[in-house]
């Protein structure tokens, strides 16, 4: 690793992934977090410098959030959160056009690649999660679990006017949970916000609320003055 890798920190949320990518370029030019959720420590450490035992909780979603509020006052610089599934190739390919767009810059900016819209609010109004089944493990286990727990407040509308500001237009959201932030646009919102987050998906495997938050990450870290933003088109692709 490149001495001035010491302005980055990423933040991986592993349940039972090998973690096996950490070996490749230009994942190999950083070290690693990484909050395991899962039974077992079978994973690649080469690359690991902090091992966290978190509850298998709130996804990944949940694990951001836990270490928002855990380093509030100690963020990095540079804030690269990613899931420990990112060798799906459709989260890889952000998270590797994230860590070149960081080493292009001489590990002294942060990138959020997100799509548009000229409305969030309006675009997942009346979105809510009834059930849902990772379609990428789904075939590795006999019964996948779809259940949901389902949100207090409900659908993303009234969750989300009731977190945050709805008097003001946001344009940016993002997928997947592959992105980096710099440490002063996360301190945009105070630590009570990112608390009440975090007890939305603490008390289940699959909340709701996590895909409230998962299209909210651009909203939480507004105006983001001090990230580089990256449009892309939308191109979803099932998690």
């Amino acid at each position: 690793m490149d001495e001035e890798n010491i302005n980055v920190d990423i933040i991986v949320s592993r349940y039972n992934e090998n973690l096996k990518w950490t070996l490749e370029y230009p994942f190999n030019k950083f070290k690693y977090i990484v909050y395991n959720k899962g039974d077992n420590n079978l994973f690649e450490m080469s690359a690991v410098k902090r091992v966290i035992n978190l509850k298998n909780v709130g996804k990944c979603d949940h694990t951001y959030l836990y270490h928002i509020c855990s380093n509030y006052y100690n963020l990095n610089k540079i804030n690269v959160f990613l899931p420990g599934s990112v060798n799906m190739i459709h989260k890889k390919k952000i998270a590797i056009r994230i860590l070149n767009s960081i080493i292009k810059s001489n590990y002294t900016k942060s990138f959020f690649v997100s799509m548009y819209t000229d409305n969030l609010l309006l675009k997942f109004k009346d979105f809510k999660m009834d059930s849902y089944i990772n379609k990428y493990y789904a075939n590795r286990v006999k019964n996948p679990n779809s259940s949901v727990a389902k949100a207090k407040i409900r659908p993303f509308g009234k969750w989300f006017m009731h977190f945050f500001n709805a008097n003001n237009i946001y344009n940016l959201y993002c997928y997947y949970g592959v992105f980096s932030v710099d440490r002063e646009d996360i301190m945009n919102k105070n630590l009570q916000t990112y608390k009440s987050l975090l007890y939305t998906v603490s008390n289940d495997i699959s909340p709701e609320s996590g895909h409230f938050i998962e299209r909210s990450w651009a909203v939480l870290f507004y105006p983001m003055k001090n990230t580089n933003i990256i449009i892309k088109k939308e191109q979803v692709v099932s998690h």
